[in-house]
């Protein structure tokens, strides 16, 4: 059994969306209602008990797998109305409004549970490490309800074999690469080793180790990939446990850039590897390093020269002609600043999609945004800050691209730290409510999200897969485009998939129309909140 929970500040939406799916059915729960009228009123009742809890709603969702479909009967409600009784319970929630919606309109047989986070004694369910609560509560419905049990991905951490790999394995004793890496990474990793330790443990048992030490304008983007008899697979490729953040987070490989990273490039070098590669092998790394040099990874002895100015930067990477001819095209893309409408693009920007002065003004300074003619211009960036093309917006709010030239590009916010986590939006409008609703909803919450990377694309092919592949999570939040969000996510298929029923936009607007502070109080709220994004 799968299942996902989140908070909210409003539970009409969220009864309009539960109960508006076409097969949706309300089969039990704590309360009289049938509506979501009936429903939110009741809801409020308790509310006025802890009328200062602004993240008052607990949404969760239960599916069972595709193989476990049952039959739309009153016994299996029955049987789904227990399961939510006890999973309720587990998670504290015994005294408590909820209500159970059943929707048949997937291949998962799933209930929807909306719960109030305040109890009836005026008390307010704890929501910590909930998620962890509640597979726990999961695995043990699982065995007491006789259910399939369907790992959670924060505990998944090596992919499991092929059917080829099994048959292979079975006919001819063979282990494939994948397995063979695997086992030989977990070997090695034992006594909990440094980064250079485990890259040089790896090299004699004839294994060649490429990692890529990247400084993004949102810190270190940190890369690893494995090489045996020829065949090279990512560290993802693995599972999760084999990536640079897993090594360190499942193995217990200990990384300090200070420390390490002179050591990991010095182990780079062709003459290193234990394994003693031929001169046409040496040639061959030889020449990958200086394209990987070429297309911008940059060791901490050349991470400074991303601080240049970009005519600086030109100036100094070893491009190629054909490279730096590309890069002065990419830059005549952009759309001319026109500074003398800056004051009508931001206020057009903060009437009619609510975007605080404060934000605005930030992404201005760092041109991320500007006015172009009377239009709004968002830059679409790669992870260094590089521009490549934009997203310019007209006062219809109807959106148009120049052409990008580069294939990992897109508008990008980032809180501060070193990055866990991923939301794809489809625009850069769409990108900012998202951050904004997700401060909001986690102003009183103490479960608040990692460090995270807000992306707004147009083509799936704009996104940094590599990069996005090391993450913690990715949730594709592609409103009212569900071509994009599939295209995403046959690129990221161990991402989490998020539809919700209007833009993200019309969410954000009615969440501050809700609790309509005068713009006094708005400005002095996000001033707090843009001191937590990091752009350069």
């Amino acid at each position: 059994m799968i299942g996902k929970q989140i908070k909210g500040t409003g539970f009409r939406g969220c009864l309009n969306y539960v109960l508006g799916k076409k097969d949706a059915a309300l089969i039990g729960g704590t309360m009289c209602g049938q509506t979501p009228e009936e429903l939110a009123a009741e809801f409020a009742i308790a509310r006025q008990l802890r009328p200062n809890l602004k993240v008052a709603v607990f949404h969760a969702t239960l599916s069972v797998a595709s193989t476990e479909k049952l039959e739309d009967s009153e016994e299996n409600d029955q049987r789904w109305l227990a399961i939510a009784a006890n999973y309720m319970k587990a998670m504290e929630f015994d005294n408590n409004q909820y209500a159970v919606v059943k929707h048949s309109d997937t291949e998962h047989d799933h209930i929807h549970i909306v719960a109030s986070r305040i109890c009836l004694d005026g008390g307010v369910v704890d929501d910590s490490w909930d998620y962890y609560k509640s597979q726990e509560t999961i695995r043990q419905l699982e065995r007491n309800y006789n259910l399939e049990a369907v790992t959670p991905s924060w505990e998944t951490d090596k992919r499991a074999q092929t059917t080829g790999e099994h048959r292979q394995l079975k006919s001819k004793g063979n282990k494939s690469v994948r397995v063979q890496l695997q086992d030989l990474i977990d070997e090695v990793t034992q006594d909990n080793p440094s980064m250079p330790e485990f890259v040089e443990r790896l090299q004699q048992q004839g294994v060649k180790v490429q990692v890529g030490l990247t400084q993004t304008g949102i810190g270190f983007s940190q890369g690893i990939s494995y090489n045996l008899d020829g065949v090279a697979l990512s560290g993802t490729q693995l599972g999760k446990a084999y990536s640079f953040a897993g090594l360190q987070k499942y193995r217990g490989v200990s990384y300090d850039k200070g420390r390490d990273n002179a050591l990991i490039e010095a182990l780079m070098q062709p003459q290193n590897l234990a394994n003693g590669p031929g001169e046409a092998e040496e040639n061959e790394l030889e020449s990958s390093q200086s394209e990987l040099v070429a297309s911008a990874p940059a060791t901490p002895a050349t991470a400074n020269e991303l601080e240049l100015p970009q005519s600086e930067l030109v100036a100094s990477a070893p491009a190629t002609l054909a490279r730096a001819n590309e890069l002065e095209l990419q830059l005549s893309i952009l759309p001319e600043r026109n500074e003398t409408q800056w004051q009508k693009v931001r206020s057009h920007l903060a009437v009619e999609y609510s975007l605080p002065l404060e934000l605005l003004d930030l992404l201005h300074s760092h041109s991320w945004l500007y006015a172009g003619s009377e239009k709004a211009v968002f830059t679409a960036r790669t992870l260094d800050g590089e521009a490549r093309f934009a997203f310019v917006i007209d006062e219809r709010g109807n959106f148009t691209t120049t052409h990008s030239l580069s294939s990992e590009a897109a508008f990008w916010v980032a809180t501060t730290g070193e990055i866990e986590r991923a939301v794809i939006a489809c625009n850069p409008i769409e990108t900012l409510s998202i951050l904004l609703i997700e401060q909001e909803n986690n102003q009183d919450n103490s479960a608040t999200p990692p460090p995270t990377i807000y992306l707004g694309i147009e083509r799936a092919s704009q996104l940094p897969i590599e990069f996005l592949q090391e993450l913690d999570s990715v949730i594709i939040a592609i409103a009212e485009n569900s071509q994009l969000a599939r295209n995403a996510r046959s690129l990221l298929p161990d991402a989490e998939l998020v539809n919700p029923p209007s833009s993200w936009n019309d969410i954000w607007i009615q969440l501050i129309e809700q609790e309509q502070p005068t713009p006094k109080q708005n400005n002095q709220q996000y001033k707090r909140h843009t001191q937590d994004l990091e752009l350069d």
